[in-house]
């Protein structure tokens, strides 16, 4: 009976001693810098700007705000590109340093030069931040007219890739394994979007929910079949593949590019390759459907190819259409080359 007491005894000083040793550790990791972020607040396409009442309320607001009021490029009514909240620097704390872009505006007399500055996770995972510093509001004001498109452009692209990013953790895996089947690269589609259409060398894959429809158009030629590559002969190229292969509800009826709309173009890379951008508006010729679309070709000159993804929005009862044709993009940029 003494022995069993003294066993006890001495378990009971071992699992005090545990327990002091483990607190110790835990205090000393409390006392130890974190890399720990958390993960940054706010929908795509929403910008947090911070800059001070004396110049937001003065001439330099007035132009940033002009600036901030640019339209999300190709939609059928005009939206913002960014919804945006403003505050002052005193209020630039806690939860606010977590938002998902963050436009910083600064004054220095004493700066050598003004410059915006770009930084990546700052305060939290998948953020963006561009500072603005200038030594006087009149330099200010030509510093953001000078590298606006270059600021919007770091935002935009951000949002994209974080969403594309998200699309790589959670996907739909047939979607992903038929165009990984079928066409010299893979891309990833978020659940629910499932295969509509698939003949010869063409796919559509398409994603419905309540009061809207996003779809994806990939397809692939022989690039020597094209003759010169340019915008006429794109358009043309388009407008030929949507009128075999994209057919609208009512009988003969057929999706096509809208000409009354003008189309941008424009380079973009993503990839690690440059390929041709087309924005514009999209109809159904012989019915009353339309909405925005965005297209990419690559030409693959060393494998004779002419690669096409292209995403499209319908969603007639949704007033903003901005942060769909973000979705379809950031589907089309999570393209990765075989």
């Amino acid at each position: 009976m003494k022995n069993y007491i003294n066993t006890i005894s001495n378990r009971m000083w071992l699992l005090a001693i545990a327990v002091v040793l483990i607190v110790i550790a835990l205090a000393a990791c409390a006392d130890k810098p974190t890399n720990f972020k958390p993960r940054a607040i706010g929908s795509p396409g929403e910008l947090l700007v911070v800059i001070e009442d004396q110049y937001w309320n003065a001439a330099t607001g007035k132009v940033l705000k002009v600036l901030l009021d640019d339209e999300f490029p190709s939609l059928p009514q005009a939206e913002t590109l960014f919804k945006k909240t403003r505050i002052a620097y005193e209020q630039f704390e806690r939860h606010f340093r977590t938002y998902r872009n963050v436009l910083m505006i600064s004054i220095r007399e004493n700066e050598s030069s003004n410059r915006v500055e770009y930084r990546k996770q700052e305060w939290a995972r998948d953020q963006y931040v561009a500072k603005v510093i200038a030594r006087s509001p009149d330099e200010l004001n030509g510093l953001l007219e000078q590298k606006w498109s270059t600021i919007k452009g770091f935002f935009h692209n951000g949002d994209i890739n974080a969403m594309a990013e998200s699309y790589h953790v959670v996907y739909e895996p047939e979607a992903v394994r038929h165009v990984e089947a079928n066409y010299p690269f893979k891309m990833y589609f978020p659940k629910g979007y499932h295969l509509k259409k698939f003949k010869g060398q063409f796919s559509w894959l398409d994603f419905q929910r309540s009061g809207s429809q996003l779809g994806i158009f990939v397809y692939q030629c022989p690039l020597d079949s094209l003759g010169d590559i340019n915008t006429q002969t794109l358009m043309m190229f388009r407008n030929n593949l949507l009128r075999q292969q994209v057919p609208g509800e009512a009988k003969g009826s057929f999706m096509a590019t809208e000409e009354q709309f003008p189309v941008s173009v424009r380079k973009a890379k993503f990839a690690n390759r440059q390929w041709t951008e087309l924005r514009g508006l999209w109809k159904v010729q012989g019915d009353f459907m339309g909405g925005p679309f965005v297209d990419y070709f690559y030409q693959d000159k060393e494998n004779n190819r002419l690669l096409m993804v292209s995403g499209y929005v319908y969603a007639p009862a949704k007033p903003n259409k901005a942060i769909y044709m973000r979705e379809v993009e950031a589907v089309l940029k999570t393209l990765e080359l075989n």
